[in-house]
């Protein structure tokens, strides 16, 4: 019995030691200079990847497939505002034409007349059949269209911050589930070595008569329970690193390995401040709030313009400047320089004007819709900050709960081992001992985790604020 006593306490205080590098909360988790070293090194396709959590936000922003389609949203909304700021440039068309004409004409007179007629042209032009230079002009649409353009690239531009902002919660909130699903491996297996090492010395002393054989059953099945949820958590590991893979745009052979040896709680937003000037914080730095406040000027110019549409005339103009050929049958016996112009303003009504009014409609309605989505998005993000505020506060009392936990499962392995070492105790009792130690710290690591989680989404709520 004492040689199990032994065993015992050299198992427990090796998870004990194992278990009690869980830093204070005032140390910092990663630092950016191991962040920068990593990244500096070639991403394999197969194996392992060494990451940490600035590793992480950087590869996020360079690799994320979600925002380097928001930024690609951005361009076309930039390509688009161009396009609209050219509608009063003119379009130029170059080339040649050619046409024939055979067959029975009359002449003013009325004379029927059999004949060919060719002609020819090369250079600049804008009438049928030959190329040139035209205008085709709405002054309403010239003068609303470049301001709703652009005001589509301020929401286009503010889309992508927002989106950024998102894939960098996402992205530290996959880590952390990713440091957890580590520290869950890591408890697994020494609760599975524990387990292992009471089984034999269990089924030693049930063989020299000592023991009692249904504890060494016990704590055969116990083995083999425990070896089932090491098993599993190989499995989450694999899991976790998949879904930050997938963030990060790396190849899902590889597997991510935190280097973080220890979690730090990380203080990134004080939740003591008042909820009002919280919420004041994040609807200026939100980019959302800047995306909804240009689809409302957009939608605004855009109503503008069907207003006015029918009051602004519509400008039409062509020059050609070119070579003609001409003659009659097959011959050609005359060329030399031609040019023309045409110019027309005209107003037009759409559907003798109520097509211009139904469309007007439209677009107030587009208004009317884009202000309730602004205002939607106040109330969302003062709940999201109300929220997340209540769940950091939540995961801070968590923190102390945890390391209380764990003061109170270590306390139970000593007085367990005191009892064996006294043959008042029963060997079984030690394996819930450091089961129960195991548990507590596996509550303290999710307590940090769990508070670190909820400060990068509050901070996401907030907007990212940037201190001066």
């Amino acid at each position: 019995m004492r040689s199990l006593t032994s065993l015992l306490s050299t198992i427990g205080l090796l998870i004990l030691v194992s278990c009690s590098s869980l830093p204070s909360r005032n140390e910092a988790g990663a630092t950016a200079s191991s962040g920068k070293r990593i990244s500096q090194q070639p991403i394999p396709t197969m194996g392992t990847f060494a990451i940490d959590l600035p590793t992480t936000l950087k590869l996020a922003a360079g690799r994320n497939l979600e925002l380097a389609s928001a930024i690609e949203r951005a361009n076309r909304s930039a390509a688009r505002k161009d396009r609209a700021l050219l509608s009063i440039v003119p379009d130029l068309a170059v080339g040649a034409s050619f046409a024939r004409r055979n067959g029975l004409l009359q002449d003013i007179q009325g004379t029927p007349l059999r004949t060919t007629n060719v002609n020819q042209s090369l250079g600049l032009g804008n009438n049928i059949g030959v190329p040139g230079l035209g205008l085709d002009l709405s002054l309403s649409r010239a003068i609303y269209a470049p301001l709703a353009t652009r005001q589509d690239y301020r929401a286009a531009q503010a889309d992508t911050e927002a989106r950024q902002n998102e894939v960098f919660a996402e992205a530290a909130v996959a880590y952390y589930e990713l440091l957890r699903a580590r520290a869950q491996l890591q408890l697994a297996r020494e609760i599975e070595g524990a387990a292992g090492q009471l089984a034999r010395s269990t089924r030693h002393f049930a063989e020299a008569g000592e023991g009692l054989d249904a504890d060494a059953e016990r704590a055969a099945a116990t083995h083999l329970l425990r070896s089932g949820q090491t098993a599993r958590a190989e499995a989450n590991l694999i899991r976790r690193s998949t879904v930050l893979a997938r963030l990060l745009h790396l190849p899902v052979s590889l597997t991510l390995i935190p280097t973080d040896r220890s979690v730090a709680a990380s203080d990134l937003v004080n939740p003591d401040e008042p909820i009002a000037r919280m919420v004041a914080t994040a609807l200026k730095f939100r980019p959302e709030t800047r995306r909804l406040q240009a689809e409302v000027s957009a939608a605004a110019y855009r109503l503008q313009e069907e207003k006015v549409k029918p009051f602004l005339p519509k400008i039409a103009a062509t020059y050609s400047d070119y070579r003609f050929a001409a003659g009659q049958g097959e011959s050609i016996d005359d060329r030399g320089p031609r040019d023309e112009v045409t110019a027309m303003i005209y107003w037009k009504l759409e559907g003798l004007g109520f097509g211009n009014a139904a469309k007007a409609r439209e677009k107030q309605s587009e208004l009317k819709l884009a202000e309730l989505r602004e205002a939607r998005l106040l109330d969302h993000i003062a709940s999201e900050v109300a929220g997340y505020r209540a769940d950091v506060h939540a995961q801070r009392t968590r923190l102390s709960i945890g390391s209380k936990a764990a003061g109170h499962a270590k306390k139970f392995y000593e007085l367990t081992s005191a009892r064996l070492e006294e043959a008042q105790g029963v060997p079984i009792e030690a394996l819930d001992s450091i089961r129960t130690l195991a548990q507590a710290r596996q509550a303290e690591v999710d307590a940090v985790i769990d508070y670190n989680i909820a400060q990068h989404r509050l901070l996401a709520a907030l907007g990212n604020p940037v201190s001066p």
